[in-house]
């Protein structure tokens, strides 16, 4: 097995990817915030926002991974998608201390994660 090989099975791939959805989140988040004191919006207008970051980051990067790993873009960039969900639904956990009622949100969440990065994988 050579380096290239080795890279290409590991999962080190996967793990940066997260942290660049990661990042992208970050910064869209911080400018939705930015507009948010400049600008008066509404509560639907935010949470549009938010879910627009989720499909962004998510399809970025199922693009990236898709263009990583070459084979099963598709099902790699479900993968990553479903991976930066789980992130996101531990973190509500550990912020909430349980679901409160928001389980039907969640699954819309995780279902635009997965389907975003799936689309992002597919499209690389």
């Amino acid at each position: 097995m050579d380096n290239k090989e080795v890279q290409k099975n590991s999962a080190m791939p996967v793990l940066v990817d997260l942290v660049v959805m990661y990042m992208i989140t970050g910064v869209l988040l911080v400018a939705l915030a930015a507009l948010l004191g400049r600008v008066e919006m509404t509560d639907a207008a935010v949470s549009i926002g938010i879910i627009a970051t989720y499909i962004i980051s998510c399809f970025v990067g199922g693009f990236f991974i898709g263009k990583k790993k070459k084979t099963k873009k598709y099902l790699w960039g479900i993968c990553v998608g479903a991976f930066y969900f789980f992130v996101l639904f531990l973190g509500n956990l550990a912020v909430n201390r349980g679901l409160d009622g928001q389980v039907v949100h969640m699954l819309t969440t995780a279902v635009l994660c997965v389907l975003s990065a799936m689309a992002g994988g597919m499209i690389s």
